[in-house]
């Protein structure tokens, strides 16, 4: 049986797969940012009731993020939390990635997303329809 995790008033296991990338694909998340971004964003998860499971930079231009969170947290704010947190460190901490940005901002506007588990759609379905 897999476990679950479990509220007040429900059990769940919701998983995502998140991707974005820095502006104008730069590649800025490198060395010590690189290791920064790891030690940050599990700071900030942490701090929002967040798990994350694993982060990794690729390319020194684009994050992959995988974080279970609770189903009453919205995608859309969680990636904004991570986002614009570890923007605000990682500006204040490393000031000449700013001028490599036109503009000032990090990210990239946007975001990938993905559910994952253990069970696939397929044998979701096939469980809905038995007979």
């Amino acid at each position: 049986m897999i476990d679950l995790e479990k509220t007040k008033t429900c059990a769940f296991q919701a998983n995502y797969h998140l991707i974005w990338a820095v502006k104008y694909r730069r590649k800025v998340l490198v060395g010590l940012v690189e290791i920064r971004l790891v030690e940050v964003l599990k700071m900030i998860a942490d701090c929002h009731g967040y798990r994350l499971l694993a982060v990794r930079v690729h390319d020194g231009d684009h994050v992959h993020v995988f974080v279970s969170a609770k189903p009453r947290v919205c995608i859309p704010e969680m990636v904004r939390v991570l986002k614009c947190n570890f923007a605000k460190v990682l500006f204040e901490e490393f000031p000449t990635i700013k001028l490599q940005l036109w503009g000032g901002h990090l990210w990239s506007d946007g975001y990938a997303v993905r559910t994952a588990g253990v069970v696939t759609s397929e044998r979701i379905e096939q469980y809905i329809n038995r007979v």
